[in-house]
């Protein structure tokens, strides 16, 4: 007789203007038995009988938005695998990383932190914040001077989308890995 067991898996996230929502899209298809909800949803009840849980959100000057709120519920997930995708436009560095797990304070949990590219369409964000990156890309081209400004100036109209499912790769790669070895 075969014992046939299987995985509840659960994502939450986060996502202001499309991006992660887009690789939570991919996740659905790559990952069987996925429950997906907004980060506002998470709860002991969601995350009881769960095997493997996962968390996305964009990063905002290193802090990935809504991981405090994810992160509140730790104590009914510890046991279990957690992985953590964050969404930015910035290049997945060492440096970066390491900035990125002391702003959430990552090194006092047990989780998998991933860092995905992500996008930048202003018009897709509220207004104050489309007035801050503008305010920003403006500043920093007026430093730069050159011709580093007009690629930056042109970023406020072009919208900038690296989001691919190839960039799932390493994280379901090592869902399915542990997966395998919880069984």
């Amino acid at each position: 007789m075969y014992n046939l067991y299987i995985m509840k898996n659960v994502l939450f996230y986060k996502s202001n203007t499309g991006f992660t929502k887009k690789y939570v899209d991919m996740l659905k298809n790559r990952i069987a038995t996925l429950e997906v909800f907004k980060v506002n949803k998470v709860s002991t009840k969601n995350l009881k009988d769960a095997d493997n849980i996962f968390y996305g959100g964009p990063i905002r000057n290193n802090v990935i938005l809504g991981l405090d709120r994810f992160l509140k519920k730790y104590k009914h997930m510890k046991d279990k695998n957690i992985f953590v995708f964050a969404v930015g436009l910035e290049p997945a560095t060492d440096d970066k990383r390491n900035l990125i797990v002391t702003a959430n304070n990552l090194d006092s949990y047990h989780v998998r932190l991933y860092l995905l590219p992500g996008g930048l369409d202003i018009k897709k964000m509220a207004p104050l914040q489309r007035f801050f990156i503008k305010t920003g890309l403006k500043f920093a081209a007026k430093k730069e001077g050159g011709a580093s400004s007009d690629a930056m100036l042109s970023m406020l109209n072009n919208p900038q989308d690296r989001v691919d499912n190839a960039n799932l790769d390493v994280m379901v790669n090592k869902f399915h890995d542990v997966s395998l070895r919880s069984k």
